[in-house]
């Protein structure tokens, strides 16, 4: 070995030992300067954190009044991201709407993005049907964010004290143009819609559609459109249904809709309610019914208590 060569490996000998000195002792200064941090991110005990809990007050939980959904979900609580799922025309809004109607005593913001409020009002005034009392938007904009729909829950719990925000739907809210796949942009305004449901201590219920397949079918998670961070990034996922089938080539509904809890984080109930639309006063009643159609398969039967 030539003795340059020599000289520049003791050199850079030297100067590895020298940067793992300072390494070390930055680090040492970084632990002694941890061992007195009192901030909020500081690490505690588990037995420390539930005694802290024991002394909290009870969380708050709003029952809708339906028997079943609320023994399922014991209640909605703030902080709640829930998903309402379902296929177009089985009656996602019009549910959405009669849980608002349940909640009115939250003072309910409304953002509606398929259909403007001023439509929605009038096609129920227009069918004798009851108008649930919420706040909405005069007006959207060309395109809605997540920002965007923070300031409006923040302007419903400055004036009005809002506790429950409901989303309609997750298609219309902007996903942004960038590199990232559809699904990766979903997720983004999915974790942006639970952090202000955790940051402003409300509920919040989003609608989404799900894929248009078979919809004689009882839908179920891997259903939903676009996005498995939908359901992930919930705490409760609801897939509506109401029972069709296809005649000479025309879909018919009938009145039988069937709710079904399919993820539910704070309880762990998965069950399936029914309903019967009451098409006269535009609610839903909580009954049993039997499926109409001879067409639906014998699994679906089985799901849904027929067999």
């Amino acid at each position: 070995m030539k003795i340059e060569q020599l000289i520049n490996k003791i050199e850079k000998e030297i100067k590895k030992g020298l940067e793992e000195q300072e390494d070390a002792e930055g680090l040492l200064k970084l632990q002694e300067t941890v061992l007195r941090y009192e901030g909020e991110y500081k690490l505690v005990w588990s037995k420390d954190l539930l005694e802290e809990l024991k002394t909290r007050p009870e969380p708050e939980k709003y029952n809708t009044e339906i028997e079943k959904l609320d023994d399922a979900t014991g209640g909605f609580r703030p902080q709640q991201l829930i998903t309402l799922a379902a296929h177009t025309k089985h009656g996602k809004t019009t549910f959405g709407l009669f849980l608002l109607e349940r909640l009115e005593k939250l003072n309910p913001v409304f953002i509606p993005l398929e259909q403007s409020a001023e439509e929605i009002i009038l096609q129920r005034k227009d069918n004798n049907y009851s108008i649930p009392n919420f706040l909405s938007p005069h007006r959207v904009a060309p395109q809605v964010t997540v920002d965007w729909i923070e300031y409006r829950v923040i302007e419903g719990i400055a004036k009005y004290n809002t506790k429950f925000v409901m989303i309609d739907n997750l298609d219309w809210i902007d996903k942004g143009d960038g590199r990232e796949t559809l699904a990766y942009r979903i997720g983004e305004v999915m974790r942006g819609l639970k952090a202000i449901a955790q940051r402003w201590n409300v509920i919040i219920i989003l609608q989404a559609h799900i894929h248009q397949a078979d919809e004689e079918k009882i839908p179920v998670l891997r259903d939903i459109k676009n996005s498995s961070d939908i359901a992930q990034n919930s705490d409760m996922v609801i897939m509506l249904w109401r029972e069709n089938t296809t005649v000479q080539n025309e879909k018919e509904y009938t009145n039988n809709t069937m709710l079904s809890i399919q993820a539910n984080r704070r309880t762990g109930k998965n069950v399936n309610i029914k309903f019967i639309f009451d098409d006269k006063e535009g609610i839903f009643n909580e009954s049993e019914w039997l499926a109409s159609y001879t067409a639906m398969s014998e699994k679906d039967k089985e799901v849904l208590g027929e067999k």
